[in-house]
């Protein structure tokens, strides 16, 4: 421990050495902006300047965000750069004396070349007036540029899902995005899967969800589709980020930022079965300030049911147990959020912003068993009436800081959010035994209890990152990141006592569960590029410290362990616009509260959960090539990938003694996983497009559990469609299909699921106000079905949710919506902004 401390340290020091170097070297270049992010050139006796107004060659309107390039003419080394402002101005100043070249780009623009600029002491400023900008058709690296963007957009690194033009899910949430993206599939308790495996990190703004104690899917359920700009999906991130999860990261990206003005967009949505959504984004934004804010609403109502049978044998005497539940559940939602980016000034911009969210929803459930004996004859019946009430709250402050500097694409910032989250949950159960064909047995009083579920929780993050270019083609990256979780989650149950009608606490139930997590990180990427290759090399250093406390059984387990997470990334340009791309990250897999507290859950009579305090981190080493393909109206990406897994976590079940199933989670020795990517996006005529996605993975495992040698090895394999048609200017329709084979998994199989949606969008008065009409799982096919089996037993379980849903949404644009900063690409030849970052 003492050589680990000391090499956190050690790394610790050194990249803090690296950013003060980087920032001392360029500690005289501080330049003096001009209308836009301007650069002084470097060199003695620097007195001259460039400036100029770059306007779009049919409008005669600024083009905002363009970027400028300069160059020397005699060996073509870019001087410096900057990047328009909201009129399309820009200003280089302190330039040497000397002959230059300027090189204009932007997306959905030709890129374009100004020679022969010449700085003299007798003409120190170059003013070049209006400079005309023409569109352009040409394709970008994998995305064509057409003046809109596609619902889908293909890289090597990533794929980003625009939903905006995702109609599929207009009025609902971002679990309903997630089931219509390549890859990814939602189950019924809303477990997200990326190629197979639930184990995915799942961000917001490219930061871990701050709402800590709360399940994933109530996180995304939380969040309204019309308030999502994109959604990205990076399987085999950098060290930069967070090594969290087997399967990679899905960023999702909210709405925000916009022209000049006042400007946002109000939705409203009804559904059948009591289905209703409401959203209003604002932002006022000037020279100096950007003030934003928003309400999002939701109050829906779900149903459902299920059904168990089960064989259990013990000592060679099996019993029969049938159960059926049905299901209903009454939730509403609401969010506000407010803050404000100030620009201090054109390289400094201060983001301070607020969020409270108020959650609720009851619960019922009604749950009816039957246990027979090995001749069938009824021997165990009861009831159970479940009524759970639910409330949340939550409050988040973020603060945000950024610094750019005179030299292009150098930059410092510095997030920080603190989130506090209190939650109640108190649900009234009442208990019925009967004898056959639930008959009260013996005119029996119910067994009544109340029980309680307690928590108070808070998450604290913060990132400072430093990007330093040495040259155009060549950067380094450093940083620190800090994750801390506290929660401290207190059950109990009360039983009511049938003659004085008073209720006491049950002793033997009561679950005070405390969980502390401090993730401190450095992390280093170096970056080159050539004219065919480049490369980016990364190395992260975490040091994790765990703390869970079971303070009913007066127990304590703590675990400390340092990790080295270092990446790979190595792409090639080939002819005929191909591309490759070979990528290698190590990434962890780390316990989760649940999983390490170990009190006995017996709610469910039949089925006791349990965590597993001795749990170790899996981790994974992932590898994966990437090939994409670009012609005129159609693109195509392939990618193969391979990880290899130790210490795999799997959730185990076996039979105890006393005839009840038990489950928990436990370390297996190793496991394997591989799989192949093809997406397909195709443009038929010029009003019809679609897109294609099929998935194929294989996963390996091997070890020993509690319920002997589960050793397993499944293949399953995804497939989803969508079609886009245009039918008028303003008249769209949309039809996507998902397929899910069946999966194995260690002790039984998930059966195949499939289902359709259908949607249809239609604007008026220019696009300022829409309406939508979409209907999820047109056929009503949508069911999850699983066996499983073990020593002892077998079961089969079938699950179905109202998944047929009609819902009818009206959006209206104020002033033109909102709409993101473009995100500026490099265009084929070279030319062009850099991205503002995977985040």
């Amino acid at each position: 421990m003492y050589y680990s401390k000391n090499l956190f340290i050690a790394f610790t020091l050194l990249l803090s050495s690296i950013t003060q170097i980087s920032f001392s070297q360029n500690s005289n270049n501080k330049g003096q902006g001009g209308q836009g992010q301007s650069y002084r050139g470097e060199g003695m006796g620097s007195t001259g300047s460039i400036s100029g107004t770059i306007v779009d060659n049919k409008t005669s309107q600024g083009v905002e965000y363009a970027n400028i390039v300069i160059h020397r003419t005699s060996d073509s080394v870019m001087i410096g750069g900057t990047i328009t402002n909201p009129k399309g101005s820009f200003v280089i100043d302190k330039l040497p004396f000397g002959n230059y070249y300027l090189v204009i780009s932007f997306i959905g623009y030709a890129n374009l070349k100004l020679p022969n600029i010449t700085l003299t002491p007798k003409d120190p400023q170059k003013k070049m007036g209006e400079i005309k900008f023409s569109p352009s058709s040409s394709s970008l690296e994998g995305v064509v540029i057409t003046g809109e963007r596609q619902m889908m957009e293909y890289s090597l690194d990533k794929k980003v899902v625009n939903v905006d033009k995702n109609l599929v899910s207009a009025g609902g949430t971002a679990v309903d995005v997630m089931q219509n993206i390549p890859a990814v599939t939602v189950d019924i308790d809303g477990n997200v899967s990326l190629r197979g495996s639930t184990n995915v990190n799942i961000l917001i703004d490219g930061r871990p969800s701050s709402l800590t104690g709360m399940s994933r899917q109530a996180i995304l359920e939380q969040i309204p589709a019309s308030s999502i700009d994109v959604i990205e999906i990076i399987t085999n991130p950098s060290a930069k980020y967070n090594p969290e999860g087997m399967s990679g990261i899905i960023n999702i990206k909210l709405k925000k930022k916009t022209a000049q003005g006042l400007n946002g967009m109000a939705s409203v949505s009804a559904g059948t079965s009591n289905r209703y959504n409401t959203s209003i984004n604002l932002n006022y934004s000037t020279e100096k300030f950007n003030v934003f804010g928003s309400y999002d609403g939701r109050w829906n109502q779900g149903k459902g049911y299920g059904n168990t049978t089960r064989i259990a044998t013990l000592m060679d005497t099996s019993t029969y147990t049938y159960q059926h539940s049905d299901m209903e559940r009454n939730m509403h939602d609401n969010s506000v959020k407010a803050g404000f980016d100030w620009y201090i000034n054109p390289k400094n911009t201060l983001t301070i912003s607020g969020q409270y969210s108020k959650d609720g929803s009851t619960r019922t459930q009604n749950l009816y068993s039957q246990t027979d004996d090995f001749i069938h004859i009824p021997r165990d019946n009861y009831k159970q009436i479940n009524v759970e009430n639910e409330d949340d709250n939550t409050k988040l402050i973020s603060l945000n800081y950024k610094k750019t500097f005179a030299q292009r694409n150098r930059e410092f910032t510095a997030d920080f959010s603190y989130t506090s989250a209190k939650s109640s949950e108190i649900t009234d159960m009442s208990l019925n035994n009967y004898q056959t064909e639930y008959i009260n047995l013996y005119n029996a009083i119910p067994s009544i209890h109340k029980q309680y579920d307690i928590g108070d929780n808070w998450v604290a993050n913060a990132l400072i990152n430093y990007v330093h270019p040495f040259t155009e083609k060549m950067k380094i990256e450093t940083g620190y990141q800090g994750i801390f979780r506290n929660v401290n989650d207190n059950f109990h149950l009360d039983a009511l006592d049938s003659i004085t009608s008073i209720y006491s606490e049950d002793l033997t139930t009561r679950n005070h569960f405390a969980y502390k997590e401090n993730i401190n990180a450095v992390y280093g990427t170096l970056s080159r590029e050539w004219e065919k290759y480049s490369i980016q090399a990364g190395l992260r250093l975490e040091y994790a410290n765990t703390i869970a406390q079971q303070l009913t059984q007066g127990t304590s387990f703590e675990n400390n362990y340092m990790s080295l997470y270092p990446s790979l990334h190595i792409s090639r340009k080939l002819p005929n616009k191909n591309e490759i791309q070979f990528s290698y990250s190590r990434r962890v897999n780390r316990p989760s509260m649940h999983d390490v507290n170990p009190f006995k859950d017996y709610s469910n009579p039949l089925m006791v959960r349990y965590g597993n305090p001795y749990l170790k981190p899996e981790y994974i080493n992932s590898f994966e090539v990437g090939h994409s393909k670009y012609w005129t109206k159609t693109s195509f990406y392939t990618s193969v990938y391979y990880r290899q897994i130790n210490d795999v976590i799997k959730r185990i079940s076996y039979l105890g003694n006393d005839g009840k199933s038990y489950m928990t989670n436990q370390n297996l020795s190793k496991g394997i996983s591989y799989g192949v990517d093809f997406i397909l996006e195709q443009e038929i005529v010029k009003w019809w497009r679609f897109n294609a996605s099929f998935s194929y993975f294989r996963t390996i495992i091997e070890g020993n559990s509690i319920d002997g040698n589960i050793s397993t090895d499944n293949y399953s394999w995804t497939s989803k469609l969508n079609s886009t048609m245009t039918l008028h200017k303003n008249l769209s329709i949309q039809i996507s299909g998902n397929y899910r084979a069946p999966i194995i998994t260690p002790q039984g199989k998930m059966y195949a699921t499939y289902s359709a949606d259908i949607a249809v969008k239609k604007d008026f008065f220019k696009d300022k106000f829409s309406v939508s009409l979409r209907v999820s799982d047109i056929f009503n096919t949508q069911k999850w079905e699983n066996e499983a089996f073990g020593t002892g037993f077998s079961a089969y379980m079938y699950n179905k949710r109202q998944s047929q849903v009609a819902y009818l949404t009206l959006s209206y644009k104020i002033n033109g919506g909102l709409k993101p900063k473009a995100r500026k690409k490099t265009t084929e030849n070279g030319n062009g902004g850099g991205d503002e970052g995977d985040f």
